[in-house]
């Protein structure tokens, strides 16, 4: 157990160390993929030491209804050395049991060390890369409208260029903090026509939202869902 708590401790090492240095976006993304690896495979021993704790607690549930239901029917010499061979195995559980313990306990803590560490390194990669940069094809619902959007981003601060399908074109402006994209629609005839918010999701080439619209006299819905996302590979070559 020692052995391994120390191997932890130096892949853990390895990894605040890399930290100090600059790093690259593809550096980043390996590390991060790795840290997962390495959280999953924790949560796995996690579960199967949660697991053999279950089976020590079945085994010693059976072995003290073993110890109550001695009769008297024995003799003394045989109830006692009964008693004596169950108790032997008693203790060699609780042994056991409480190593276990200790373990699944130093598995929670490596866990939450893990943890930090990814976070660490996914607020690095959200910092070093322009995650919104380039085009972006947006789908408006229920209207089902299709447009292009040319967004660039400046650490928080976006700004960009949108076109729709029904030919209107225009500007947006916006912040983009902690995954939370939030832009301003500005028309290039009507001026400020509303909002699109969306959030990024897990694979970090798509937003999901809610649009907005500012023309209430319209008769048009004000709102709606929308998704954003990135074009084809060979649409961007």
């Amino acid at each position: 157990m020692m052995r391994r708590m120390l191997s932890f401790l130096f892949i853990l090492l390895s990894f605040l160390l890399n930290a100090i240095e600059p790093i690259t976006q593809e550096a980043a993304r390996a590390k991060l993929a790795s840290l997962e690896g390495l959280l999953a495979a924790n949560k796995a021993v996690i579960e199967s030491r949660w697991q053999e704790l279950k089976r020590l607690d079945r085994l010693i549930s059976v072995l003290w209804q073993e110890c109550i239901d001695l009769d008297d029917e024995n003799s003394s010499d045989i109830k006692a050395e009964k008693i004596l061979d169950l108790e032997e195995k008693l203790s060699q559980l609780h042994s056991r049991r409480l190593s276990l313990i200790n373990q699944i306990h130093i598995s929670y803590e490596e866990q939450k060390a893990i943890k930090d560490q990814i976070d660490e390194v996914r607020n690095l990669v959200s910092l070093k890369e322009q995650i919104l940069d380039g085009k972006w094809i947006i789908l408006l619902m229920p209207s089902e409208q299709k447009g292009e959007l040319y967004l660039t981003q400046n650490g928080t601060l976006v700004d960009g260029e949108y076109k729709l399908d029904n030919g209107q074109t225009g500007n947006v402006q916006g912040v983009f903090v902690k995954g939370h994209l939030v832009l301003e629609r500005i028309d290039s005839q009507y001026g400020r026509m509303g909002k699109f918010e969306a959030q990024l999701m897990k694979d970090q080439v798509s937003l999901k939202g809610t649009w907005y619209s500012y023309d209430i006299q319209s008769g048009e819905p004000l709102t709606g869902s929308l998704v954003m996302s990135r074009p084809p590979k060979e649409e961007t070559q």
